[in-house]
């Protein structure tokens, strides 16, 4: 059921527990609430046994974990255009992803407590450096080289044959 909630001085929807004031968006509120529960009511949501969303998860993380898994990147350029084409070993990774954790707490004294001078303060990375990394992706080529590239992209697991319409731009005049 749906926790309630209620403050001094304001009424409390008595279908929803929720204080809502006396505006008119507090009449919408007490509305929605009633025509939800009723809904809940009618048209309850069902209870799945079986989870498609989960299982596409787990079959992309099956494929995307495999260190030999040969791939495809197709990288785009602002209006879609095709930029370079790229057949990998592995997976296409963030130029964010860390080893390690980016933060940590730390306190004035080692027996401070998360509320006595303790605060939450940037790591360095395992390098010694620090700071945030651009936006991006990187990916190692069949060939060896890595590539690091900040753009839009598409990744598939077999060949696609992609082609580039010419872009036209217009100079007004």
């Amino acid at each position: 059921m749906w926790p309630h909630f209620a403050s001094a001085g304001n009424p409390t929807n008595s279908d929803t527990g929720v204080s809502t004031g006396d505006s008119t968006h507090s009449q919408e509120a007490r509305i929605t609430e009633k025509n939800q529960a009723g809904l809940l009511k009618s048209d309850p949501p069902p209870q799945l046994t079986d989870s498609q969303e989960r299982k596409n998860l787990i079959e992309r993380l099956k494929r995307l974990n495999d260190a030999n898994k040969v791939g495809y990147v197709y990288l785009l350029g602002p209006q879609g255009q095709l930029v370079a084409y790229y057949t990998i070993k592995g997976k296409v990774t963030s130029l964010n992803s860390y080893l390690t954790t980016s933060q940590q707490v730390a306190c004035q004294s080692p027996d401070s407590s998360a509320d006595k001078g303790c605060v939450v303060v940037d790591s360095p990375d395992l390098d010694g450096s620090y700071g945030k990394n651009p936006e991006g992706i990187f990916f190692f080529a069949t060939n060896g080289a890595m590539v690091e590239w900040a753009g839009n992209y598409m990744y598939s697991d077999q060949p696609l044959n992609l082609t580039t319409k010419p872009i036209l731009i217009q100079n007004g005049q």
